[in-house]
């Protein structure tokens, strides 16, 4: 049977790649490359935003029934988005933060909205409040808003960021159930297919010649910077008989976990379990800390230390904490927030400071992107900044939650070699991860949540 042609493109030329393709109803779709090799451009002229291009497009449906949906774009559609990121778990009460129901305007009267929504959350998920969402239960709402909208074609930038594999396979299966089903089409923009999926077409990028290639041989600086600092504690995070709780819902019973000096782990968990929240009081931003008993870096919490001496130590970054940043802001001046662990820098900073700043762009290759708008630069570029502005301090700990989402296959080895470099015996080490080959080789130790229960600390076996 053939399909209805929505858009012919002949001969468009995205930098090094000459794209001739026909987008069809009901088709999975995929454009594939490496960062900056032209996937956002080249959604943006499918959906009228940009008009100047070589080449030829010829849409048979207006622009206004093309969706396209970015997730550093979306997430700035939740309230909490203008808040600094620890007021995330200081709002559970706040009166105007809308619900899981309000945000997405659920109507469970209108089938198609009903179907996709109980293919992919529980229906208990409507009346939480978006504020109390893990990252991954984040993503999931932030795709179906996406796909609730009235289009004939969605373009999906970025995905998968935030969900594990299983979430995966069930937004793939879906996305097929609409293409099929309602005969819409459905076009991703992802770096790699690794996991395999069967797609109606791919447009490949891959090709681009990239300009910059990112040598190994500048992870061998002579800085004392790669050097882990002398760290004054023993005990980094402990906790004991806990219950850990998202507003009422139960994560974690009876809860014991202790993490030493220079200890590498890999927290598992699928989206939902808590792994946000638990790493919420590692990093000092949750206070329901106080309830509890947590000790961090041999203190208990409550004791008179400040949230700046407990951040002071740690290097965090996240998907999420990306989304709070100005993105008009340049990436010299986030990456030096990373020295007050603030959203903004708020002193001067010292001689030794300007060092380790120098240092980390040269390493992870920002340094000629240093004054762009951080809004402007690719996904791969926006993690490596936010690496930078983790690690600008030299912390003794460092919380990487899924630190390599976003990066293409160059971007990923060198991030991956350098980190497993950087992570020395003396450096505190907190991984989450959700794809083995991105676990790094120094873990040597595996938390698992599963059914309300944090399960051991069994130790993983080096290759």
């Amino acid at each position: 049977m053939c399909k209805n042609s929505l858009i012919h493109i002949e001969h468009l030329q995205i930098y090094d790649t000459t794209i001739t393709a026909e987008i069809a109803e009901g088709e999975l779709n995929a454009i594939i490359g490496p960062n900056k090799s032209g996937k956002t451009t080249l959604a943006k002229i499918l959906c009228g935003e940009i008009r100047d291009f070589k080449g030829a497009i010829n849409n048979s449906i207006d622009f206004d029934q093309i969706s396209y949906s970015a997730y550093a774009a979306d997430n700035f559609r939740f309230h909490y988005s203008d808040f600094y990121y620890q007021q995330r778990y200081n709002a559970f009460d706040v009166a105007n933060v809308d619900t899981v129901a309000q945000f997405l305007q659920y109507n469970e009267s209108d089938s198609y909205i009903h179907e996709l929504f109980n293919a992919v959350l529980p229906q208990d998920i409507l009346k939480k409040k978006i504020i109390e969402l893990s990252s991954g239960e984040t993503r999931k709402v932030l795709l179906l808003k996406n796909l609730f909208k009235e289009a004939k074609i969605y373009i999906l930038d970025n995905p998968f960021t935030g969900l594990d594999t299983p979430s995966i396979f069930t937004f793939v299966d879906l996305f097929k159930r609409i293409t099929n089903k309602y005969g819409k089409t459905i076009i991703l923009l992802v770096n790699n297919n690794q996991l395999g999926i069967k797609f109606s077409q791919t447009i490949d990028l891959s090709n681009k010649l990239l300009n910059k290639s990112i040598n190994d041989s500048d992870l061998t600086s002579q800085s004392t910077f790669f050097t882990t600092p002398d760290a004054d504690f023993n005990i980094v995070f402990q906790i004991e008989n806990t219950t850990l709780k998202a507003g009422e819902r139960i994560l974690i019973n009876n809860l014991n976990w202790v993490i030493k000096k220079g200890e590498k782990w890999l927290l598992k968990g699928a989206n939902g379990s808590g792994k946000t929240t638990l790493m919420s009081l590692l990093n000092a931003d949750n206070p329901i800390a106080y309830k509890h008993r947590i000790k961090l870096f041999d203190r208990a919490r409550g004791t008179g230390e400040s949230i700046w001496d407990i951040k002071s130590k740690i290097g965090f970054i996240s998907s999420e904490i990306q989304q709070y940043f100005n993105h008009a802001s340049t990436v010299k001046n986030i990456v030096l927030s990373g020295l007050s662990d603030t959203m903004v820098l708020n002193r001067k900073i010292n001689d030794a400071e300007k060092e380790n700043y120098h240092s980390i762009i040269k390493t992870l290759g920002l340094t000629n992107i240093e004054d762009a708008v951080f809004g402007m630069l690719s996904s791969g570029e926006k993690k490596m900044v936010m690496m930078a502005r983790a690690l600008v301090k030299n912390p003794p700990v460092l919380i990487l939650d899924e630190p390599f989402q976003g990066l293409d296959n160059m971007n990923f080895h060198f991030l991956y070699n350098f980190l497993t470099k950087y992570a020395d015996e003396n450096r505190t080490v907190i991984q989450i991860a959700h794809l083995e080959h991105e676990i790094l080789p120094c873990i040597d130790h595996i938390a698992l949540i599963e059914n309300a229960a944090l399960h051991g600390t069994e130790v993983r076996q080096k290759s």
